[in-house]
């Protein structure tokens, strides 16, 4: 064999190892997951989801790597509930009647694996009104349509979770209660706003928060949620559909100021839902997620070891004939 070709097929698989291990399957061959002392990893070739299931606490990047310039996180701090004379959150003086801390509960979490997706579903029982609260989440295979809606959870690059309040009972006066939840990208190598998504980022009955980043210049992940939830009684049957509303409030600690690209009055959101009577399930459907399109447009990273295989093989046969010459 020519000594040439020998040397070129050498240098060619050492840098074409690293590039190939990208695309090994997991044993769930799309899906995989990772338990790490409490702190849970969902990976696929295109997103990579960590969890804190004790703090219900949700960070996400792009792609199958264990870190990236750019890390979006949203955590669920508490639910409050609020007064008024609306069930609309106008303000903080509001809040009043049961408060529970999300991130000190007691959660248990439970993680099963098919086929067609992975679930994670966060528990938080037995809260002091006799409620339980769940959060169910899922990764799919394939496209999955959100019922009610004309969207879809997109495969294998958004998380979709199901928001479970089981058999809350209201305080006297309480319009409604808030789910308050953070939003924000952690790395800050980058300028990352967020905003609220546009008429046409949102679907028919779905409203998203949309990451704005310099780096890319276009939106590059997102938070959506459905406009409405569904409410059952014990027997499961769906008796009532209710709105979900939205409220800011930017009187609240956030990060230091220095951060870049923080949006002060947008990181806290909270998801409004009002008094639907004592006892009943309320489920809810938010998701979050990466647009696939806003990273591939640029040269994907697993191609620079391939060019730089091939300028190493190049150099190397340039030597070689420098030698014979």
């Amino acid at each position: 064999m020519n000594k040439n070709l020998i040397i070129s097929l050498i240098l060619m698989s050492l840098f074409l190892i690293p590039a190939s291990t990208l695309f090994v399957s997991a044993p769930n061959e799309q899906i995989g997951v990772k338990d790490d002392m409490g702190t849970i990893t969902i990976s696929t070739e295109k997103i990579t989801i960590k969890i804190v299931p004790n703090q219900a606490h949700i960070m996400w990047w792009f792609g199958n790597k264990t870190e990236n310039d750019e890390m979006y996180k949203l955590q669920l701090l508490k639910i409050r509930e609020f007064s008024g004379d609306d069930t609309i959150l106008d303000n903080q003086t509001e809040f009043g009647g049961i408060n529970y801390n999300l991130v000190t509960g007691d959660w248990d979490y439970n993680i099963v694996e098919s086929d067609t997706e992975l679930t994670l579903t966060l528990s938080l029982l037995g809260l002091a009104n006799g409620a339980n609260m769940y959060v169910v989440m899922h990764v799919y295979n394939i496209d999955t349509p959100i019922n009610g809606t004309d969207q879809v959870v997109d495969a294998l690059s958004e998380l979709k979770f199901d928001i479970i309040i089981d058999n809350w009972d209201f305080s006297p006066t309480a319009q409604g209660y808030a789910i308050q939840t953070y939003l924000t990208e952690v790395q800050h190598h980058h300028r990352v706003q967020l905003r609220n998504g546009t008429l046409a980022e949102n679907g028919n009955t779905t409203r998203t928060m949309q990451f704005d980043s310099d780096e890319y210049n276009t939106p590059v992940a997102y938070c959506e949620w459905t406009n409405f939830a569904n409410i059952y009684n014990d027997t499961d049957d769906l008796i009532d559909t209710i709105e979900v509303g939205t409220a800011y409030f930017d009187t609240l600690p956030s990060p230091p100021p220095e951060a870049p690209g923080f949006a002060e009055g947008l990181a806290h959101l909270f998801l409004t839902y009002p008094n639907y009577g004592d006892g009943y399930k309320m489920i809810h459907d938010p998701s979050v997620g990466i647009n696939e399109e806003s990273f591939t447009q640029a040269i994907p990273f697993y191609i620079f070891p391939v060019v730089a295989g091939i300028l190493a093989i190049t150099a190397s046969i340039i030597i070689i004939k420098r030698r014979k010459q």
